[in-house]
């Protein structure tokens, strides 16, 4: 069975390893700002004590006040978990820099989630529709979307 890293621990983990970044530690997450969260997936999947070497999932969710982003990850060499999360507050130009030169299984992830939330992946090896056709307005999973207007 798979165990879920102590997220106090690997906040600290983090911390020490960069110095000047905010990582908060919730019960279930880490929480990290859209401008650091690069970073911090580098070291999680370099730092030997860690190595999240495997994204699970790639996936968003809408709030009132943000985009949350959502990361759950694996290291197979240690048989561990970890969630990470950041949060988009500029709802109308959400963007964050891609993951897919770390884990390759980002690809077709961030681009279901600019498809269907409009968040925009900078450095995405090829950013465009994966569900619906170009010229599409709106983004469906997005609270505000109305179908027709």
């Amino acid at each position: 069975m798979t165990a879920v890293l102590d997220y106090p621990q690997l906040k600290a983990a983090l911390s020490k390893e960069l110095p000047g970044i905010e990582i908060q530690a919730d019960g279930s997450f880490l929480l990290v700002s859209p401008e650091d969260m690069h970073k911090v997936c580098e070291r999680l999947t370099s730092l030997p004590s860690i190595q999240m070497d495997y994204l699970t999932n790639l996936t968003a969710a809408d709030y009132p006040e943000y985009i949350e982003i959502i990361f759950h990850l694996n290291s197979i060499t240690h048989n561990t978990s970890a969630t990470v999360k950041t949060r988009l507050t500029d709802k109308k130009n959400p963007k964050m820099a891609s993951v897919v030169d770390i884990w390759r299984g980002a690809e077709l992830q961030e681009r279901e989630i600019y498809d269907l939330f409009g968040v925009f992946f900078e450095n995405h090896i090829g950013l465009k529709r994966i569900f619906l056709w170009e010229g599409f307005e709106g983004y469906p999973l997005r609270k505000d979307f109305v179908n027709g207007h």
